[in-house]
């Protein structure tokens, strides 16, 4: 099978605030709104977020009947830091200051109003030493 996008999907209470968060905070565009459901994406991605009413016919109860959400969405994005000074400033509360990983991240954790977690990531150099351990060890 060779999917031709992808899709990731929050289950919420509050459709129209979870999809107000992303296009406030991570700049997504709503592509279709009916209320019960909600389709954003940036441009011409090849993938979307969907943000269904929790009780709809068309998710499974056992989904339904989840509360907390252990999902995680990676969000890449320029600046890190920028982005985690912005999200502070709008009342959005970080999950942790920003960090810089050796493997070439510096990243973040966020939630959304549902309690999704978020990773925003700025791609970064690895770390030399990190990677001449790495390739020793294969």
């Amino acid at each position: 099978m060779q999917p031709a996008a992808f899709g990731a999907t929050v289950v919420t209470d509050r459709p129209a605030e979870v999809a107000a968060f992303y296009q406030q905070h991570f700049d997504l565009q709503i592509t279709i709104d009916i209320g019960w459901f909600i389709c954003a994406r940036r441009g011409e991605a090849d993938w979307e977020l969907a943000i269904v009413q929790r009780g709809h016919e068309s998710v499974p109860a056992a989904v339904n009947a989840l509360r907390d959400s252990t999902n995680v969405f990676g969000f890449v994005v320029e600046d890190a830091d920028k982005t985690a000074a912005a999200l502070v400033e709008a009342g959005v509360a970080l999950a942790g200051e920003p960090v810089t990983e050796v493997w070439g991240q510096r990243h973040f954790f966020v939630r959304d109003p549902e309690g999704t977690w978020i990773d925003v990531i700025q791609l970064v150099a690895p770390d030399p030493a990190w990677l001449a351990s790495l390739a020793e060890s294969q």
